[in-house]
């Protein structure tokens, strides 16, 4: 909406020095074909015929439109009309031209000279009049004209420095922000490897040896299961180490779980005890990958907060594709009693609102209870076409 409503101003800024300078090229016609005709013009002027008047009025016109690329033309015409006719309008327009333009010619200065020597000539050999209004005639055909002209330049050029100046100081600016945003994901990483890297590559290898050394099968099961999703989390906790060092992009390079992982991920919590059940309806069909992690994020985090609060609860994933959304719920019953201290998972309260910002920023619905029966559901309705 923004960039629609700025349009219009800025095609109108496009075409402007091209308005103007039509509207300016009538204007010289206009004045040099009536240039002479009046009483008092005649005695200041003179007068000249009107093919004449109507010959330099188109010509001088023409290279009006011209003139931002190429102003000597005019200046050489218009000094030629003043001469032969006194008519001063291409004179003046071609003066401030020059004058205003990013680059002004050498001899800029000696130029001004001889067109003043020119006017103020004409004037007390043609016209004859006195000096002082002749010098009057002289400061308002080239004086005029070219101190407007530098004016403007330089306000020309003084709005373009500031403009790169700007853009300058907003280009030190970004670079700034993503070295402090390097600086800080470098931090980060080096606090998580030094940290939680440490501590779950020594559960690993302390369930590790714990399976070695257990007589019991299924005690052994347990600790190789522990094992084996603690090198899990290690592996995706080195994934996000490596986009943490090295930016945002590498993230678009990782393989993420999808909806296709949602078995491996339930047999895992079966393997622990829990009884879960999967029911999905509808045609099963690749999604937009944005969607089905979102998905798979929602029945981990779900999983993982009934093992948290209600380890021996029956659990229920349902999954339904419909035409437009996927809607994904996750429901457990109530637990007979509640986790052993000791076996309780940490929490940080964070889980659940992290995935109803994931799912509302998809443009879908989240809900998060408890049932009527004691029990917890979990239940999302996620858009199949990602909002743009």
């Amino acid at each position: 909406m923004r960039e629609s409503g700025w349009s219009p101003l800025r095609r109108a800024v496009r075409w402007w020095p091209a308005v103007v300078d039509l509207g300016l090229a009538v204007v010289v016609l206009v004045l040099t074909a009536d240039q002479g005709t009046g009483t008092t013009d005649a005695e200041l002027l003179g007068e000249a015929p009107a093919a004449m008047r109507m010959a330099f009025g188109i010509g001088l016109a023409m290279l009006v439109l011209i003139r931002r690329i190429n102003p000597y033309p005019l200046l050489a015409l218009g000094t030629v009309a003043w001469a032969l006719m006194g008519a001063p309008w291409g004179l003046m327009v071609a003066g401030y031209t020059i004058a205003a333009g990013p680059r002004r010619p050498h001899g800029f200065g000696v130029l001004l000279g001889v067109l003043a020597l020119v006017v103020l000539a004409r004037m007390l050999v043609v016209s004859e009049v006195g000096a002082l209004f002749a010098v009057v005639v002289t400061v308002l055909v080239v004086g005029v004209p070219v101190l407007l002209g530098l004016w403007i330049g330089i306000r020309r050029a003084l709005i373009a420095h500031l403009r790169d100046e700007t853009e300058r100081l907003e280009r030190e600016q970004l670079l700034d922000a993503e070295r402090a945003k390097a600086q800080e994901r470098a931090r980060i990483a080096r606090e998580m490897h030094d940290v939680v890297a440490h501590r779950v590559g020594l559960m690993v290898l302390h369930a590790g040896a714990l399976e070695v050394s257990l007589a019991d099968p299924a005690a052994a099961q347990q600790a190789a299961l522990v094992r084996q999703t603690g090198r899990e989390a290690l592996q995706e906790l080195r994934d996000i180490l490596g986009i943490l060092r090295e930016g945002e992009d590498r993230a678009l390079l990782d393989p993420q779980p999808t909806l296709a992982d949602l078995d491996r991920l339930v047999q895992q919590s079966r393997d622990t005890g829990m009884a879960v059940s999967v029911a999905v309806d509808g045609t099963r069909r690749q999604l937009p990958a944005t969607v089905e992690r979102t998905a798979y994020r929602l029945v981990q985090e779900a999983l993982t907060n009934v093992h948290r609060h209600a380890a021996n609860a029956a659990t229920e994933v349902g999954v339904r594709y419909g035409r437009e959304e996927l809607e994904v719920a996750v429901r457990n019953a109530r637990p007979a009693n509640g986790p052993h201290p000791g076996l309780a998972l940490a929490s940080g309260g964070h889980g659940l609102v992290g995935l109803r910002e994931r799912v509302i920023l998809l443009g879908g619905t989240f809900q998060a209870g408890p049932r009527l029966d004691g029990g917890f559901e979990v239940r999302a309705s996620i858009p199949c076409e990602v909002p743009a």
